[in-house]
């Protein structure tokens, strides 16, 4: 018993004195993909396919972010989407108030902000995006912190969002639009939260809970906003070990 008393403070230990994984952006604004997407939507698959590829780009997380973010208004077509929050609409709206535009739909990307449609599905983004400042995040255990070094800008006034994504989600889904199919989902968004500022440009926190799912892999996705507005200044990621 005394063996294996000191078998498990070792490990203790271990875990808790982790090295930290840390994940920076560059100077050049990272090229953030949003998917707004529904598992009841008929024409969803497609774009969630696409978003998908980004799991097998050599640009993942230096050039290009993605994250799928589910919405809840087409549950009522008789498949309640188990990956949908309504915060995620709630964005979505914020993007059509931020362009004039009266409607919200799925599939719909938006890059940086902007409304953008991929070009039957074989184009990418492009990747020639200004300096706009550097993103670093630092994550040890459950804890967060992250420093921005911007343009210029206001640093008291921004905000930082840090999300968890899954990665290699399947469902089966046997009602509504999409009856019979089974589906696979990466990238998408489980948890997100808004760090408090520990200073300008420095934010300190924890990780969003994200129980109830289980993907074969977690990945982190961190953007700073100005006030008011959803659209991401700068962004970066990376993968996450099993939490």
């Amino acid at each position: 018993m005394k063996w294996v008393a000191f078998l498990g403070a070792i490990l203790f230990a271990c875990n808790t004195h982790a090295s930290p994984l840390e994940f920076s952006s560059g100077t050049k604004q990272t090229v953030m993909v949003e998917l707004y997407t529904s598992e009841g939507c008929s024409s969803c698959p497609p774009a969630e396919q696409f978003l998908n590829g980004f799991a097998s780009n050599d640009q993942l997380w230096t050039r290009y972010v993605p994250l799928a973010l589910h919405v809840g208004y087409w549950d009522y077509l008789g498949w309640p989407d188990r990956f949908a929050k309504p915060a995620h609409a709630q964005r979505q709206r914020a993007y059509a108030r931020l362009h004039h535009s009266a409607t919200i739909y799925t599939p719909a990307f938006f890059v940086n902000g902007e409304s953008w449609r991929p070009g039957l599905l074989r184009q990418l983004p492009n990747p020639d995006t200004p300096t706009v400042g550097s993103l670093a995040v630092r994550v040890t255990g459950k804890m967060v912190e992250a420093r921005f070094t911007g343009d210029n800008r206001d640093l008291k006034q921004l905000k930082l969002n840090i999300a968890v994504a899954g990665l290699g989600l399947k469902t089966r889904i046997q009602a509504g639009e999409n009856a019979g199919r089974s589906s696979r989902h990466d990238f998408v968004l489980l948890g997100q939260t808004e760090l408090e500022p520990a200073g300008p440009g420095h934010w300190q926190g924890q990780l969003p809970t994200t129980t109830g799912f289980h993907p074969d892999r977690y990945a982190l996705v961190a953007w700073v906003t100005a006030p008011g507005s959803p659209a991401p200044i700068q962004a970066t990621g990376g993968y996450l070990p099993k939490l």
